[in-house]
């Protein structure tokens, strides 16, 4: 099995940015979904930009230069031709937050404060591109709280059902898993050891938190179960992977449809020729160069592990045609419908078919300290670098599907 495509959100809604190198932070791709798009209502509230509800955001298009991320409007010949008033807007990667204005954000039930980068240039290009009054804010330094499903979360959760099971009961009265501070290896440490951990300070600044993503940092999505949501189209017809919007697809000559909802760890390594791409290159690819990071050129630095947690729930968004940026006609209008039928096996998400899943960064000797088996590579995990062509393995597999349980808001 292997990585055939990778997929950015520099600017969430936007038009997925196609990469064939990425370096990996906890928090996602680098640079993925650090800025988004608010509406502003008539009454100077702020609505959330997101592909469900403006698919005409699939006629941005987002590519990075440098420093820059650099936004092209693309119109469909038969949407509203709205032009900024430059071709193309040019957006820092890392912007200067010093003296820039702030908004206060809830996201899948989670709470943030963003910059707001200012009317000139960035509010007015958009807001005359999509004909409505927008602002881009950037997450810079704030932090949303993950509310279910991080590798610590399910850690405890593993950790009391096998508490439970064994009906055995821990050797303190104190411990450490309601603390968030707590990184959730030390958590299951003290569960497995009896002994509460104090957390290092880099413990402390690495703790669970996401930027504009929904519900994880990673979403993964399978080729062999899009093949199958194609099939259910009339012939000649497929599906885009796009419309799924996942970071990371995966794809190989045994993988069967829907085998991802059984996944539970991945390891991803570089494939072990240099020799074959992993897929068709039409050049508009790009890498994210990691020539500044001292170990690049060291294997160790190649090798990471990802966390299947949970599975994605699937919303009309599904639905929509990205060559037009309006939801799409005929049959391939109806794909959430289709998998409606059959696709419902998340009991905690149950009116919702389900393709791809959520996944986290682990960090390295996580699988050695807890479930004490080896990995046949010293890697760092964070800051690692994947590429399409990069093999994948599935290192451990669920009994049963996991549940889906975000807490209501």
């Amino acid at each position: 099995m292997k990585v055939t495509q990778i997929y950015a959100y520099p600017i969430k809604a936007l038009r997925p940015m196609p990469l064939d190198t990425a370096r990996l932070t906890k928090q996602g791709l680098e640079h993925d979904r650090r800025f988004m798009l608010l509406k502003v209502r008539e009454d100077g509230s702020f609505q959330n930009v997101q592909i469900i509800y403006f698919p005409e955001c699939a006629r941005l298009f987002q590519a990075i230069d440098g420093d820059d991320i650099v936004v092209t409007h693309r119109p469909a010949e038969t949407a509203t031709q709205n032009q900024g008033p430059d071709p193309k807007l040019r957006v820092p990667l890392r912007p200067d937050t010093a003296g820039l204005g702030t908004v206060d954000i809830q996201l899948f039930g989670a709470d943030t404060r963003a910059y707001r980068m200012g009317a000139e240039p960035y509010d007015r290009w958009f807001s005359t591109c999509l004909g409505y009054e927008v602002i881009l804010v950037y997450i810079g330094d704030g932090r949303r709280r993950i509310l279910a499903h991080s590798p610590r979360q399910e850690a405890e959760a593993e950790a009391e059902r096998e508490r439970a099971n064994t009906n055995t009961a821990p050797t303190t009265t104190t411990t450490t898993t309601s603390s968030s501070s707590f990184s959730w290896l030390s958590s299951i440490t003290s569960y497995v050891t009896g002994r509460p951990q104090k957390p290092t300070e880099s413990e402390e600044d690495d703790d669970d938190w996401l930027t504009f993503n929904e519900a994880a940092p990673y979403l993964v999505a399978s080729q062999a179960s899009l093949h199958d949501v194609s099939s259910r189209l009339p012939p000649g017809e497929t599906v885009d992977m796009m419309r799924f919007r996942p970071n990371i697809v995966v794809d190989g000559d045994e993988v069967t449809c829907w085998e991802e909802d059984y996944w539970g760890e991945l390891l991803v390594s570089p494939r072990s020729s240099d020799s074959g791409g992993g897929g068709d290159d039409d050049g508009s690819k790009q890498e994210i160069d990691d020539s500044s990071d001292s170990n690049s050129n060291s294997s160790r630095n190649r090798t990471c592990r990802l966390a299947l947690t949970a599975n994605c729930g699937r919303c009309n968004s599904i639905n929509i045609d990205y060559e037009t940026g309006r939801m799409a006609e005929g049959e391939a209008g109806t794909v959430l419908k289709k998998l409606m039928r059959d696709r419902r096996v998340d009991a905690g998400d149950k009116w919702s078919p389900i393709f791809g899943r959520y996944a986290h960064l682990l960090p390295a000797q996580q699988r050695d300290a807890v479930r004490t088996t080896t990995v046949d590579h010293q890697d760092t995990s964070i800051g690692a670098v994947i590429s399409v062509g990069d093999e994948v393995k599935v290192t451990r597999r669920n009994a049963e599907r996991t549940v889906w349980r975000w807490p209501k808001t």
